[in-house]
Order: structure tokens, then sequence, then C-alpha cells
């Protein structure tokens, strides 16, 4: 039996962009994971790759041995204040096709790596509070709650709730 190439976490390139735009309008569409009702475009997230680039913030991608984009993860600064430097918030998503088989693991443990190395304290995700498996994935990896913000949110004619989990990434 031959090897298997394994999932390869890189760095996004202006080439991904259309893969990114797919998973982003899928979960605009389908889901309430992304709390956003008006589809992306191919330039806005080429502006948004390159913003996050310019700040020094990662955007990753996971890419499969036959070079389609299963997913992509990011973060960006907290809040706008020097007080939040060492805190970001985080997002993930994967495409429909290649969820759970791990490629979420493998993104987030890719993007805690990077958050050790680039002096991040704390992490933070905003997941909605019915999206069990984000949750549980984050729990795997040392996320603790932070709260819940009933009712912040509408999709789809209903209120949501919005979960806060964060990890401390570095010792006080």
């Amino acid at each position: 039996m031959a090897d298997t190439p394994a999932l390869l976490i890189r760095d996004a390139t202006d080439d991904d962009i259309p893969a990114i735009v797919e998973i982003v309008n899928h979960a605009i569409r389908n889901s309430t994971s992304m709390w956003e009702t008006q589809e992306t475009t191919l330039e806005a997230r080429l502006e948004w790759l390159h913003a996050s680039q310019a700040s020094g913030f990662p955007v990753l991608v996971a890419q499969m041995p036959d070079g389609n984009v299963a997913g992509y993860s990011s973060w960006k600064m907290f809040r706008p204040f020097s007080g939040y430097r060492h805190t970001v918030e985080h997002s993930l998503y994967i495409a429909p096709a290649y969820k759970r088989q791990g490629i979420g693991s493998a993104l987030l443990q890719a993007l805690c790596e990077r958050a050790k190395a680039a002096d991040v304290h704390v992490m933070i995700a905003g997941i909605t509070s019915t999206n069990i498996a984000s949750r549980k994935l984050h729990e795997r990896f040392g996320f603790q709650h932070g709260g819940l913000l009933p009712e912040c949110g509408t999709k789809y004619g209903r209120w949501m709730d919005l979960l806060f989990l964060y990890r401390i990434m570095s010792p006080v």
C-alpha cells in the first residue's frame, strides 16, 4: 500500500481566493456559522487577504493532496485598542465536502502554533451557540467558555446567541 500524501497547511496566496470565496459564500448561504447575509466577492476577499498579510495576521489554507483547498483559518485583532494588542479573534471554515476529516483540527493546531510564535497571549473564538461541532473542536484544543451573549445576532429570521471561547496561549 503506497503512502498517501499528507494534508498541507500553508499560507494562503491570491490563487487560493476563489476557493476561499466558495467556502465563505457556502457558509453565508447555508449556515448560521457566519452571521452575514450578503455573499462576498473575489475582490473583497483579495482585499481582506492583502490587509491581513500587511498587518502580519496569518491566513492559512488546508490543501488536499489533489491541490484542492479544503478550508481556511485566520485571525484578526480582537478589538482596535492598544490594550488588546496581544489578543486575537480567529475564524476557521471548512468546505462542506471535507468536514469531519480532521481538517479543522489541523488548521486550528497550525493557527495555535502561529499564535505562540507571534506573542499572542489570548485567542478568542466567537461561535454560534448551537454550533456544537465547533465548540467541541475548540474545547479539544484547550479553549474554555468565556461567556454567552444572548440574541445578539440574527439570521434566517431568528435570534442567535454568541458563545465566546478563549485560550490563554502564553503564561502570565
